[in-house]
């Protein structure tokens, strides 16, 4: 029985090491921090990291397809800031002037090149408060 016991606790001992190696090796090694265009602009050469996440909209009429549409230039703005991105990849149904975006890559020489584009989910699934609700087809 005491051998049982203890292979058992090593047993323990041993998984839990391997799990806390896990997750202190992998913690910070996919992080993507959100900043604004402001943020990485101005303290650019500060990050340890080199890739960031950026939200905001695209300017209407910044929008420039590739010939093979393969590759999409725009401008992302954001308050009073803008910043030219470059994605290469396929766009997501709703990415069209004044859509609200986030990008993941990384700043090369003013430009962001992003290798990730996500369009926001329109407002159209949101509810509209000014409506009167509904309850099966009574007016509450």
């Amino acid at each position: 029985m005491p051998g049982q016991r203890k292979k058992f606790i090593i047993l323990i001992v041993a998984f839990s090491v391997v799990t806390f190696g896990w997750i202190t090796i992998g913690a910070g090694s996919d992080e993507v921090p959100y900043v604004s265009i402001a943020q990485l602009v101005d303290t650019d050469h500060e990050w340890k990291q080199t890739r960031f996440r950026l939200g905001g909209y695209v300017d209407e009429g910044s929008i420039v397809y590739s010939n093979a549409r393969r590759t999409v230039e725009f401008t992302l703005i954001q308050e009073d800031d803008q910043l030219p991105v470059r994605y290469e990849g396929l766009t997501p149904d709703m990415f069209k002037d004044d859509a609200e975006v986030i990008v993941l890559g990384q700043l090369d020489d003013g430009v962001f090149v992003a290798d990730n584009l996500m369009t926001k989910c329109a407002s159209r699934y949101e509810v509209d408060i000014s409506e009167p609700a509904y309850d099966l087809g009574r007016k509450i």
